[in-house]
């Protein structure tokens, strides 16, 4: 397994996220940790010459008024800061979130600020590598002095106070420690203000949400350019001179892969001449009995600009002739779309609504990687000048604007994704293709109707979970905390977001499959039907699993194989699309 030196200087969202889904284990730089000694070193000098230091010979918050000469009262001040500031509430986090907090509090102490032995670093790190974890309630941050609250719990097992989750049993934090033969550490000055001051949790969350939701925009993407294959959309408002004019390098990348993942299709830019060229000549001969009809039809075919002719209809077999007429309908109908030059904006403005969110999320990244290696509790310790400088560093307004930023960023990906859905279920919209993706529309099944509603519910419920939450400010601490950045419930809100999107994403694999399906059989036997590779892949790997809906089933069981499947659909999505550089 990989082993990921932490040193204070070089997180990365790439290590985060193996370290929090146990691909990694963590290992101390041993000259980061000479500097950890010696800032803790200095506190204890500090404290026994009794300079005042906010938090460490001070009360907390509205407290810090009142000075703590006493040597041994104010070591115990640390650990009554652990147990006063553990009111956590709401469902414990995940082992993934909560592996991710320990991680990125154990390098921000590793910067050599914050006064905190190497022997509580090393132990944090034992925790980690042994697969253990504290159970850490997701809610009670409001985002400055940092999470405290949410921090309280994660040290708490330190300790020996708390509750840890390990091999799958949760467990006392005391009980854990002893089946380690470790004894609960006895907390020095500082060091209880240093483990809990700081953004790590909304930093965690925002680190593995971006992650997931760089992985969902190519499978976005990916599942995209199958329903425009469905569509035979036209291929214009892909071509890279478009986007290079508008200099958008998400703009320009999500074109980029769309055209790599329909590369090859005989289905994408679909032209009328190409279908009337095919038609066989019996029908010709009926619909030459109208000449005029007959001449705007070649004209047509030959490229030139000309109104459909609605007359055509009538001239098609009779409808006794029931499959026969319903065939030549359809080819007609998609005939008739493919006249006009362009698609609706859910088809052609793809790259830019899709390019921007991607934009809005590698944004976001460079935040949250610059708040991996940041200092950010309080005060902070600058040994070489011998200083303790009280600041605020801990306060998450730049995390928090970036998270309400990317909840917007992926509310717009799932808003695209269900407006796809509806134009492929709506037989006024999708060019020719049955009502609801199901070819017995005598009225008797639903087909693919309400998977377009729940795709509307989980969009309409993204609508209120992205309301910033960085816009609201309640004071806290008595008025000393007067501005607070909300943003662990910003973090919080963004991750619930990227887990609707993901089932937007599944309900759009469900519809856009289904509806190439169609097409195919549609057009099968008239021209030579070929797919992108790239949808070509997608669609055999979900018809591995999810077969043609000939009937109405119970879709549920089928959205569910596809939710299961989704981590490896990603995977592969970040496969084929691996070698395609952003423009």
């Amino acid at each position: 397994m990989e082993t990921i030196v932490l040193n204070g200087q070089s997180l990365d969202i790439e290590s985060v996220y193996k370290i929090a889904h146990r691909q990694a284990t963590v290992r101390l730089c041993p000259t980061a940790m000479q500097a950890v000694k010696r800032s803790s070193d200095f506190v204890q000098a500090q404290v026994k010459e009794k300079h005042v230091i906010y938090g460490v010979t001070t009360g907390f918050g509205a407290n810090a008024a009142k000075v703590i000469n006493d040597y041994e009262q104010a070591q115990a001040l640390q650990r009554n800061l652990l147990l006063s500031h553990a009111t956590g509430i709401g469902a414990p986090f995940d082992e993934a979130t909560s592996r991710a907090i320990m991680l990125i509090r154990l390098n921000t102490l590793m910067a050599g600020h914050s006064g905190i032995r190497p022997l509580v670093l090393e132990r944090l790190a034992f925790m980690l590598n042994a697969g253990a974890y504290p159970v850490i309630p997701s809610q009670g941050s409001v985002g400055a002095s940092g999470d405290l609250c949410p921090l309280a719990h994660m040290a708490l097992p330190l300790i020996g106070e708390g509750e840890v989750i390990w091999k799958e049993q949760r467990m006392q934090a005391k009980e854990w420690l002893s089946m380690q033969g470790l004894a609960p550490l006895e907390l020095w000055h500082k060091e209880g203000i240093a483990l809990l001051n700081g953004t790590t949790v909304m930093n965690a969350i925002g680190a593995l949400t971006v992650m997931e939701a760089e992985r969902l925009f190519l499978l976005a993407c990916l599942t995209a350019a199958v329903c425009f294959e469905a569509l035979c959309a036209r291929t214009q408002a892909f071509d890279p001179r478009i986007h290079h004019l508008r200099r958008h390098q998400g703009q320009q990348y999500t074109a980029a892969l769309i055209r790599a993942a329909t590369e090859g299709s005989r289905l994408m830019g679909l032209q009328p001449g190409d279908l009337l060229k095919a038609l066989p000549a019996e029908l010709w001969q009926h619909i030459e009995q109208a000449p005029a009809v007959a001449g705007q039809l070649k004209r047509l075919m030959e490229g030139k600009i000309e109104p459909f002719p609605q007359d055509v209809y009538r001239l098609l077999p009779l409808r006794e002739q029931q499959p026969s007429w319903k065939q030549w309908r359809n080819i007609f109908s998609i005939i008739e779309k493919k006249i006009s030059p362009q698609d609706a904006y859910s088809v052609r403005c793809t790259p830019q609504v899709l390019g921007a969110s991607i934009e809005a999320i590698q944004h976001v990244r460079t935040v949250v990687e610059q708040e991996l290696n940041a200092v950010v509790d309080n005060p902070l310790l600058f040994v070489d000048e011998g200083d303790a400088l009280s600041g605020g560093n801990f306060h998450g307004q730049p995390l928090a604007l970036a998270l309400d930023y990317l909840k917007i960023a992926l509310c717009e990906i799932g808003n695209l994704l269900e407006r796809q859905i509806n134009k492929l279920v709506d037989e006024h919209t999708n060019d020719g293709l049955p009502a609801f993706l199901v070819e017995d529309t005598s009225g008797l099944h639903s087909g693919l109707m309400i998977p377009q509603y729940a795709a509307a519910a989980l969009v309409s419920e993204n609508k209120v979970l992205a309301h910033p939450a960085s816009v609201d400010s309640i004071p806290t601490c008595a008025n000393q905390e007067d501005h607070v950045s909300m943003g662990t419930i910003a973090a919080r809100q963004a991750a619930e977001i990227l887990q609707n999107v993901k089932k937007i994403v599944c309900i759009h694999l469900l519809c856009s499959t289904q509806a190439l399906d169609l097409r195919i059989r549609q057009l099968g036997d008239l021209l030579p039907v070929q797919t992108g590779k790239g949808s070509a892949w997608l669609h055999e790997k979900l018809r591995h699993h999810v077969p043609f809906v000939s009937e109405d089933r119970f879709l549920h069981r089928d959205l569910q194989t596809i939710e299961r499947l989704y981590e490896e659909l990603t995977a592969q999505a970040q496969a084929f699309f691996g070698e395609i550089g952003q423009a």
